[in-house]
């Protein structure tokens, strides 16, 4: 624009007005003066969200993303230890599971089997088993109460009653009642003088006084099947050993229960677990016993019924139909047995609390048990079924045992042992695996 062109007079002249009209003046100054402002404003605004966004925005979301990085790799580093420490717990439960069912064998060199066929080696093992069992007797400080005969004898020197026949004394010693064989017949005391009733009594009480606890050996099972065991075939020899090393870890535990339900007691007079009437692991053996279990339908003998141990495949093999549901699997083998003893009427839940508590014992490892011994936990047992029933202290299973003066009951107990397969399958003889699998072949 030429300098010529411009008119600023003319200018002048037009803003003339408002000289008239000051009071818009200032309005129209400040608006001029906002919008020379806006412009540059806007475009200064523009260019700072850009820089904010470039050098302010990204540089605190690398910030962010470098800090959760780190924290990852902390927190990594931190967890570290914590996950070894899940990773080494959960291979210590499995071991100790396994090592719950890793016991000592009561013979090493017969499984899981030998090139020797004579019958020489399998009647170690029964030597060995019924030395065991005595073993555990001496370690409860176990006892028999006394003899018919020997409280006949002391009785021909006390005043007869005139119930005697034929001027003499009578025979007080009852018939053996059927499956009472190992027990002794009991003694009636029906038509003795009350002198005679206190030496009876006396000698009963002294027995008593002399023990922890009553346990008969031909109560506890297995020791009458290897006291007249025979030899007949190798198979079933193996089969035989097997079982019964089974029905003796579950002896031990039974023993080690008694023992340290009665520490502290200084006879059976004062201990909580009175007597133990029998440990079995066959419906044959509880007839055997007596007193079976009335209104249970377990009257019946099934065809080849024996005396073994043997593992639980479904329900017709059990004791009982198992509440827990637990047969012998892929993973576990699963024995029953039954348990009666005397107890002190207040210490039936004890009872049942200490069986089933986990205990010690020693292993040294398998095939040969020559390794250093290493002390492990097993807690293995539960209890499925429970009776109780009162003492008749006259009748023929206690006339001639002394409980004390409290009251005391008969408890029963079948319970469940479990045993994990992994543990020791390298010992078990191949004639109990073939038994097995032939009971999962035929759906049993």
């Amino acid at each position: 624009m030429k300098k010529s062109d411009v008119d600023i007079k003319a200018i002048f002249r037009k803003l003339s007005f408002l000289k008239n009209n000051l009071a818009l003046l200032v309005p129209i100054i400040i608006a001029v003066v906002s919008l020379l402002l806006f412009i540059p404003t806007s475009i200064l605004g523009g260019k700072l969200r850009d820089t904010v966004q470039q050098k302010s925005v990204r540089t605190g979301q690398r910030i962010e993303t470098l800090t959760r990085d780190v924290n990852e790799a902390v927190e990594a580093e931190a967890n570290a230890g914590y996950i070894t420490s899940l990773a080494r717990d959960a291979n210590e439960i499995k071991d100790r599971i396994l090592n719950a069912t890793r016991r000592e064998l009561l013979k090493y060199d017969i499984f899981p089997d030998t090139n020797d066929s004579s019958s020489f080696l399998f009647e170690q093992f029964g030597q060995r088993y019924l030395a065991g069992v005595k073993a555990l007797r001496a370690g409860m400080n176990a006892g028999e109460p006394p003899a018919v005969e020997e409280i006949q004898d002391a009785l021909k020197s006390a005043p007869q009653s005139p119930y005697s026949v034929g001027g003499g004394m009578m025979d007080y010693a009852q018939p053996m009642m059927p499956g009472m064989a190992g027990r002794g017949p009991s003694l009636s005391t029906y038509g003795m003088t009350d002198m005679q009733r206190k030496i009876v009594d006396e000698i009963c009480l002294g027995r008593a006084r002399s023990m922890g606890v009553y346990a008969n050996t031909a109560d506890l099972a297995g020791c009458t099947y290897w006291d007249e065991w025979k030899f007949e075939t190798r198979d079933a020899a193996y089969r035989d050993c097997w079982y019964w090393q089974l029905g003796y870890w579950v002896l031990e535990d039974v023993a080690a229960t008694v023992r340290k339900m009665n520490e502290g007691a200084s006879s059976v007079l004062d201990a909580p677990v009175k007597r133990v009437m029998g440990v079995a692991f066959t419906l044959k053996q509880l007839r055997g016993a007596m007193r079976r279990r009335m209104g249970r339908g377990r009257g019946f003998t099934r065809k080849g019924e024996g005396e073994n141990p043997t593992y639980v495949i479904d329900d017709k093999t059990g004791l009982t139909k198992p509440c827990t549901g637990r047969l012998s699997n892929e993973q576990v083998d699963v024995l029953h047995f039954d348990v009666r003893v005397v107890v002190g009427a207040g210490d039936i839940m004890t009872f049942i609390d200490e069986l089933c508590r986990a205990k010690e014992h020693t292993f040294k490892g398998y095939p040969y048990g020559n390794e250093p011994p290493q002390t492990f936990r097993h807690n293995q047992i539960t209890v499925l079924e429970s009776g109780i029933a009162p003492v008749d202290r006259e009748g023929y299973q206690h006339s001639l045992y002394r409980y004390g003066d409290g009251a005391v009951v008969e408890l029963d107990l079948i319970c469940e042992y479990v045993f994990h397969k992994a543990a020791y399958e390298s010992i078990q003889p191949q004639q109990v695996k073939d038994d097995l699998l032939g009971a999962d072949d035929t759906g049993r």
